[in-house]
């Protein structure tokens, strides 16, 4: 009944009457007004946008009330709290690099150099500058992020060397569970109407719970449209490497008190050609997805209802039974698209409703959440699956921000999901156990201010049990896991430089598959053997970054260093069942990570109209056994380097963008694992946009311009010797329609 009445009560306050208040930004030096602008209230998802004089008008209630955030092209961010004396006129610094973005995923919204920890903040249409395949491709794109895949459909993130169940994925704060811990099962999202992407990286346990032992990949939608304001954006991308291509709509209208957003996307995929004109067989898939959310800004209260529907079905190129096996058997010379066995078919539904309440010195936030995967593989028959699974989880996650204190900010919080796994009776094969499991925790952080410093501390505990288990087969038995972890980080801002130190500790309880898998794992072409006496995997960490600003250049230097004690692998044994080799899952005593990422932004003084990105990461780990760490990424070197045209008026030359990746060779590989060479990819593309306001916009380019063979360490293809697509020529055409409203703030 509490929940109905918040409902209700939200929406009548959207019918209020609101009193309006005029804010002007001008530029700092000349004085002239800033036009189009973009001002978000980010405690009522509300935002904005100046005309060309400059003019916002906003509720009256903004003012002294919430923090303010604004962006505007060429112009320092400014996110602070904006006071309440009139006229209201902003002077906003013009500046040729900003990378101080606003983050979300550390608990609160607050600028990256006031975060104790280093935040990777990356907005999608950056990364898209060349079209990827998959959501997976691009945020791999990211320093210190890969992705592992098979083939193009199947595709997940990997942060510092680990993935799969030590990889914790977030969209708006929901927590994704999709059969993460199988090699080759994809993150069951699709790029639709997610906006932006912000990675922590190491053990990221104390605010996100458990499994978080290589990081966070956190994950949020577009903004919604303007107040009063509807935008329709239509996006389709080509792929003539695949014959194919994805389209999406996103509809978004905004009111004052109230907003809402739908969308779909189709995605459809050949085979993909390799650099000698073969292409890889059975590497075909297709997916559509819904979208659709609303929100309601009551009062002093905000509520979320989000919903998605992501179904896809990939092939799992380089399967076979056969013993003998060559690389041209899953290397052929016709093109096609129909699905062919085996495949996977992955159903993924995503349903959470956020309520936030903003007290006067207390923000109260609930969530709930469910989320349904269904992962079904055939092997031999259509009619027969030879896996079939069905996941779900109940999420209900309280977060409490105290704020009586100007320099002091403590946030505390529980979270709670419940988990059942279910297999089909007629699936041929059950990897793991039918099973139920509970997860809880409980968390609390301080953060305090003081000139330059911002100092954080927190602790954390956390408990799993697993129940429920085929009794036919295990009995009695059952499963319980907790932990106690900690963090401690104080960040240093001033003037040019940024110096931040974090040590945190995380625990990662096994997961049933590496606990009582017995069976064929088709997609990763081996038969995995679980132990029951496998403890829970415990991580320190050691983060440094230091950041070094100036007006047309930034470098960052984050070293860290992560111990696991327990680490859980998965190893090889001589022996096999039915053609396929025998992996067991094994601990090795500890294993210690090192490594790091250098990031330099460079825009020269003397050509303003240049922009190089240049990026490395390195990984390397230290173990006694020499079988304990497999698919280690291969140290990397990223370059972007984008000049910026700007010429013509409706049809306007933006700009051409070439992009360079280079792979180095790695030789660190565990038993029975193969060395994988150096490589080097590049991309070139251009942008054109029609209309004043950028309506119509296409990007073309090419992907991998010199059609260079090679193979990826982290691809799943590696063991059959099949190389990565060749040469692709890429077409990427966007319009979007906005309404604009007569005025900034309506009554409705």
């Amino acid at each position: 009944m509490k929940f109905i009445f918040l409902f209700f009560l939200g929406l009548v306050s959207s019918f209020s009457f609101a009193q309006v208040v005029e804010i002007t930004l001008l530029d700092s030096k000349s004085k002239e007004p800033i036009a189009n602008a973009q001002v978000f209230v980010i405690e009522t998802d509300q935002s904005f946008k100046s005309t060309e004089l400059g003019k916002i008008s906003v509720p009256s209630y903004v003012l002294d009330m919430y923090q303010v955030k604004i962006a505007a092209s060429g112009y320092r961010s400014f996110l602070q709290k904006i006071p309440k004396e009139l006229p209201v006129i902003l002077y906003l610094e013009r500046i040729h690099l900003d990378l101080q973005e606003v983050t979300v995923s550390s608990g609160s919204s607050v600028s990256q150099n006031k975060n104790p920890f280093h935040i990777e903040t990356r907005k999608i249409s950056d990364l898209n500058q060349i079209p990827a395949i998959n959501l997976g491709e691009l945020i791999g794109r990211i320093p210190g992020v890969y992705q592992s895949s098979l083939g193009n459909g199947i595709s997940k993130p990997v942060v510092r060397g680990m993935q799969g169940m030590r990889v914790i994925t977030m969209l708006n704060g929901l927590r994704l569970e999709g059969q993460q811990w199988g090699g080759d099962h994809g993150m069951g999202l699709s790029e639709l109407g997610v906006g932006s992407v912000e990675v922590i990286k190491g053990p990221a346990s104390l605010i996100y719970g458990s499994d978080a032992l290589g990081g966070v990949i956190y994950l949020m939608d577009v903004p919604y449209a303007a107040v009063n304001t509807s935008e329709i954006q239509l996006q389709t991308n080509l792929n003539q490497n695949t014959l194919g291509g994805v389209s999406r709509i996103l509809i978004k209208k905004s009111y004052t008190n109230w907003r809402w957003l739908v969308g779909g996307s189709y995605t459809n995929h050949a085979d993909f050609q390799l650099p000698d004109g073969r292409f890889a067989k059975n590497s075909r898939f297709n997916a559509y997805a819904l979208k659709g959310s609303i929100s309601f800004k009551g009062k002093k209260s905000l509520h979320q209802w989000r919903m998605i529907m992501d179904h896809s079905v990939s092939g799992i190129p380089g399967h076979t039974d056969d013993s003998l096996a060559t690389p041209e058997m899953f290397q052929v010379l016709i093109q096609a698209r129909q699905y062919l066995l085996p495949s996977q078919f992955f159903r993924n539904y995503l349903a959470h409703q956020t309520s936030t309440w903003y007290l006067k010195n207390l923000d109260a936030q609930l969530l709930m959440g469910y989320t349904s995967n269904r992962l079904v593989e055939y092997d031999e028959k259509v009619t027969i699956p030879s896996l079939n699974m069905n996941l779900q989880n109940v999420l209900l996650n309280s977060k409490f921000t105290l704020k009586k204190w100007k320099d002091l900010k403590w946030i505390s919080g529980t979270q709670a999901m419940f988990q059942t796994n279910r297999n089909a009776p007629n699936a041929t094969d059950t990897l793991i156990s039918n099973s139920n499991s509970i997860d809880f925790g409980v968390y609390s952080t301080v953060t305090w201010s003081k000139e330059f410093w911002v100092f954080q501390s927190g602790l954390r505990y956390d408990t799993r049990s697993i129940f429920g288990i085929d009794k036919n087969l295990y009995g009695d038995l059952g499963f319980n896991f907790q932990g106690i972890n900690g963090s401690i980080g104080a960040v240093y801002a001033k003037n040019q430089m940024v110096f931040r130190s974090n040590v945190s500790t995380g625990y990662r309880a096994p997961h049933l598959t590496e606990l009582l898998s017995n069976g064929f794992h088709h997609g990763a072409l081996r038969y995995e053997i679980g132990d029951k006496n496998l403890v829970s995997e415990k991580a320190i960490q050691l983060d440094v970054t230091l950041e070094l600003n100036q007006e047309h250049g930034a470098i960052t230097f984050n070293p860290f260093a992560n111990l696991i004690q327990n680490y859980i692998c998965i190893q090889p044994i001589d022996s096999m069942v039915k053609g396929m080799p025998v992996f067991i899952y094994d601990q090795a005593p500890r294993v210690l990570f090192l490594g790091g990422d250098i990031a330099y932004h460079f825009h020269p003084h003397f050509a303003h109209k240049l922009h190089w990105e240049i990026s490395a990461s390195y990984i390397r780990p230290f173990t006694g056994q020499d079988s304990s760490v497999s698919l280690l990424p291969q140290p990397r070197l990223q370059n972007m380097l984008k000049y910026e045209f700007g010429i013509g008026k409706k049809i306007k030359w933006k700009d051409i963008h070439l992009q360079s990746t280079l792979l180095g060779p790695q030789n660190q590989v565990a038993f029975n694992e193969k060395v994988s060479k150096a490589y080097h990819l590049l991309d070139f593309g251009t942008v054109i946009s029609v209309g004043l306001q950028d309506q119509f916009v296409i990007n073309m380019g090419v992907r991998n311009l010199f059609n260079t063979r090679y193979i990826d360490h982290l691809s799943r293809l590696k063991n059959i010797g099949m190389p990565s697509p060749g040469r692709s020529l890429y077409l990427s055409l966007n319009y979007q329609i906005i309404n604009k409203p007569k005025k900034q703030i309506n009554e409705n």
